[in-house]
């Protein structure tokens, strides 16, 4: 990994954060990378940024790997308002072309790349950012870098229009539930 990506650590924040929804900045929590893949500045809690330099924030590329806990989940910045990763992430930013940051997220989250890792606490698992820095990355061609990506954003289309299903199948049965009751004498 080494040579494909340099790794920084996340911002860390002093204090509690409290969501300001005239904030100037989004922040990156792990509750907010737990089921994507993608990070979406929309559902980010807002902050307004007190520091005296410029805020550390994500560019389009960029991957936020979760640094604690059993799953250390990839997230892939494309862009949008501007974000900032607390200190519960390392910061990867691909250094050279023969890797694309979408493929660089997918093998990360793939389960043999998270087994791989090295983590180490009693109650809290924590990944060094040695363990990350080591971690082997096969390097296909761009072509196929590219396809894997196309049938990661595929797969991730399908999961969220099977979620909608789910949501609107129950809204239904809710429904049919309601009028079925409302008819009963």
């Amino acid at each position: 990994m080494s040579e494909l990506a340099d790794v920084r650590s996340g911002y860390t924040f002093r204090g509690a954060l409290e969501n300001d929804p005239a904030g100037d900045v989004k922040v990156l929590q792990i509750k907010d990378v737990r089921q994507r893949a993608v990070i979406a500045p929309d559902l980010l809690m807002s902050v307004r940024w007190e520091g005296s330099k410029a805020p550390p924030s994500l560019t389009p590329g960029e991957i936020a790997v979760v640094a604690r806990g059993d799953t250390n989940n990839a997230a892939l910045y494309r862009e949008g308002q501007q974000v900032v990763a607390s200190s519960q992430f390392f910061i990867l930013s691909p250094k050279t072309s023969k890797v694309l940051p979408e493929y660089l997220c997918w093998m990360i989250n793939l389960p043999q790349s998270q087994r791989s890792l090295e983590r180490s606490g009693s109650s809290i698992q924590a990944i060094s950012k040695h363990s990350l820095m080591h971690m082997q990355i096969p390097l296909p061609s761009l072509e196929t870098q590219t396809r894997l990506a196309h049938l990661q954003r595929l797969w991730d289309e399908e999961d969220q229009l099977i979620a909608q299903l789910h949501t609107n199948r129950e809204q239904m049965l809710q429904g049919i539930y309601q009028q079925l009751i409302k008819e009963q004498p």
